[in-house]
């Protein structure tokens, strides 16, 4: 005998050969939304297992074979008895006959009303009471389809706040902060020595962008920075050649420096507390690639369940979307690494060994990731292990590999034809142009 469990939003529902339900187990009202939550994150429910139980229940349980169509591994069933009957299918014939006739269904399994009930001699009710009778239909059909609007509606607002309650999500803007206080100050900056030079043109020669700003800031006028911070800056003189201004600029220049190292501070604290988040969300991948870099690629795809699922290769060229298309198009060659050139290890390699160095930190972040997400432990080994590894890779290859120069031509070759390709039809292109315009220039 063939049995087919299938799910939906009203519970779970068994169907035998002929597509008859035979049995069903029906979510509470209050419990909906939490259930088909847990669906999605591929939990055994218990109604699932009492219908299975049920259905293996009398004395020819050997004969009996039952197709559950979930996205659930066959494993996950051990615990169940006569395991071995249980079969996973995508979809199934019950799933199939449910997405075809679900009000149906829904009505036979009591989960909404049927609108159609007592109006079967509809024609023998008198005119005056017809239109009533059709208001009542209507109202039916209404309250039905309402119903399960709601509870999509409970889904989707339950969805919502379990993804704005993520804590990768704060550190998703914690680390997009960054960013934009970094090209603040890099323009403020900018600006504030082209005004400062005005006053004190010799503090140029300060080149370190925050101790400029630190300077302006904490110092009232150029004397106090010549008195006080000569001898530290490598300042030789006595007197400025820049202009005298009136302590109104000054108090208005000092303000603005202040600002300046007001933002240059909250980025400080940001990387504070990227630093303590990554360390709680994800330790692994914090130890390997630090919080920054850690926290750029969960920025980048979105969440760090999400990174977790990705393989290797493409975390390896994450970042680098662009030259990948360009590959897609061109046939030049693909790149060797996006975000995570920003690793020490990968950007200070040689050139001929970033590629390798590349491929293996991508792997050891999907095992960081995974575990990070998955069984939430923490292993310093995965840092050790590369560290071990780049430096195998940078003691075998010490000097870069000969070429293969057939390969290189015949690379080449291909290029030229698809640019030749492409130039005969811009060619064609204009000359039918050309030729269209003779003709309009002879009439």
């Amino acid at each position: 005998m063939q049995y087919y469990i299938t799910q939906c939003i009203a519970g779970f529902i068994a169907f035998d050969e002929n597509l008859d339900i035979v049995n069903y187990k029906l979510f509470k009202d209050d419990e909906i939304v939490s259930k088909l939550i847990k669906i999605e994150e591929n939990e055994i429910l218990d109604e699932e297992i009492e219908l299975i139980q049920d259905l293996m229940k009398g004395e020819v349980f050997e004969n009996r074979e039952i197709s559950v169509e979930t996205t659930k591994r066959r494993s996950q069933y051990k615990t169940i008895e006569h395991y071995e009957n249980i079969k996973i299918e995508i979809p199934n014939k019950g799933g199939e006959y449910l997405r075809e006739n679900l009000r149906s269904v829904f009505i036979e399994i009591g989960f909404i009303d049927d609108v159609n009930k007592g109006v079967e001699n509809i024609d023998l009710i008198e005119e005056d009471e017809i239109k009533d009778e059709k208001c009542n239909l209507e109202n039916r059909f209404i309250n039905s389809n309402k119903k399960i609007t709601e509870i999509y509606e409970k889904l989707a607002n339950e969805k919502l706040k379990q993804a704005s309650q993520e804590e990768d999500r704060l550190l998703i803007q914690a680390i997009n902060s960054i960013d934009d206080i970094d090209e603040s100050i890099s323009k403020l900056v900018e600006r504030m020595r082209d005004w400062y030079s005005v006053y004190f043109p010799e503090l140029d020669v300060v080149s370190n962008n925050e101790t400029y700003i630190k300077l302006i800031a904490e110092n009232e006028n150029r004397e106090d920075i010549l008195k006080n911070h000569a001898s530290s800056l490598n300042i030789d003189l006595e007197y400025s050649n820049g202009a005298d201004i009136d302590s109104s600029d000054l108090i208005m220049i000092k303000s603005f420096s202040e600002s300046i190292y007001s933002l240059q501070n909250s980025r400080k604290d940001l990387e504070n507390y990227i630093d303590k988040k990554m360390e709680e969300i994800a330790p692994n991948l914090r130890d390997l690639l630090g919080s920054t870099l850690g926290a750029k690629l969960i920025a980048h795809i979105g969440s760090i369940k999400r990174l977790a699922t990705y393989p290797a290769s493409t975390i390896q060229i994450m970042g680098a979307e662009k030259a990948v298309f360009r590959h897609l198009k061109t046939g030049e060659r693909p790149p060797k690494h996006g975000l995570i050139f920003q690793h020490p290890s990968v950007r200070s390699a040689k050139w001929w060994n970033r590629g390798k160095i590349a491929r293996n930190l991508a792997l050891k972040i999907t095992f960081a990731v995974r575990k990070d997400v998955f069984t939430k432990e923490y292993d310093a080994n995965i840092a050790k292990e590369f560290q071990e590894k780049v430096e195998q890779i940078e003691k075998e290859n010490p000097f870069p590999k000969k070429t293969n120069r057939k390969k290189e031509r015949e690379m080449q070759k291909e290029k030229d034809k698809r640019n030749k390709g492409k130039g005969k039809k811009k060619n064609k292109h204009k000359r039918k142009k050309n030729k269209k315009n003779k003709n309009k220039k002879r009439k």
